[in-house]
């Protein structure tokens, strides 16, 4: 019985210093956006939702990405990722090093909240907690720094354009508002979608690309 006490005091301790690292690094609304099944919020008095896709909005979005895979591959306009890659290497831009080193930055980044969470637990004085917190901040921003370079530099690869898409009418398919006591469908064609304003866009895709991971396809 002891044992058990001794744990779950344990497990609460851990349970209280990730919820302190959390709210540290203002991580919060994304680990809930990750977990949720939807989201509610609202813009200009109008009530908005988004919800993690159904498998059969999921087998929707895939076919279209297949679909515009298909369409991109016999454009001579854009290229594949691997190809990509092969000519900024002539340029002396080598994509994969970026890669490795944005993981690298990952993985300091983590060992650093491992730290950080370890301070909080024993009660660090907040000078040194700041310390690390800037570290994290500043690795954050490197991490972010790199992966928009990446981003840009394979905008117009196949696999790029086509991410965007697939993402872009998921977006599309699960964006709600509420009428009376109903849900219903933002944009009810793909061309409304396109001439929609691009705030609002943006807010649902956020929403979209935090609960609806790709490798839930």
């Amino acid at each position: 019985m002891a044992e058990e006490i001794k744990d779950l005091q344990k497990e609460q301790e851990i349970n209280e210093v990730q919820k302190k690292i959390n709210e540290v690094l203002n991580l919060g609304e994304i680990e809930d956006l990750i977990k949720s099944n939807e989201k509610i919020f609202e813009v200009n008095n109008i009530t908005y939702r988004v919800r993690k896709p159904t498998f059969k909005q999921r087998q929707e979005a895939y076919k279209k990405r297949v679909e515009k895979f298909t369409e991109l591959l016999q454009n001579d306009k854009y290229v594949l990722e691997s190809d990509l890659k092969t000519s900024y290497l002539k340029r002396n831009i080598d994509i994969d090093a970026m890669t490795r080193s944005i993981q690298n930055k990952m993985n300091n980044r983590d060992s650093l909240m491992l730290k950080l969470g370890e301070m909080i637990k024993n009660k660090v004085a907040e000078n040194e907690l700041e310390t690390v917190k800037n570290e994290v901040q500043a690795l954050n921003e490197e991490i972010q720094r790199l992966s928009i370079q990446k981003t840009n530099l394979l905008e117009f690869c196949i696999e790029n354009q086509v991410a965007i898409y697939t993402y872009s009418y998921l977006t599309f398919l699960l964006a709600e508002k509420k009428e009376g006591d109903n849900w219903v469908r933002v944009w009810n064609t793909w061309e409304e979608f396109e001439n929609e304003k691009e705030g609002l866009i943006n807010r649902f895709s956020y929403y979209v690309t935090m609960m609806s991971g790709w490798e839930e396809m």
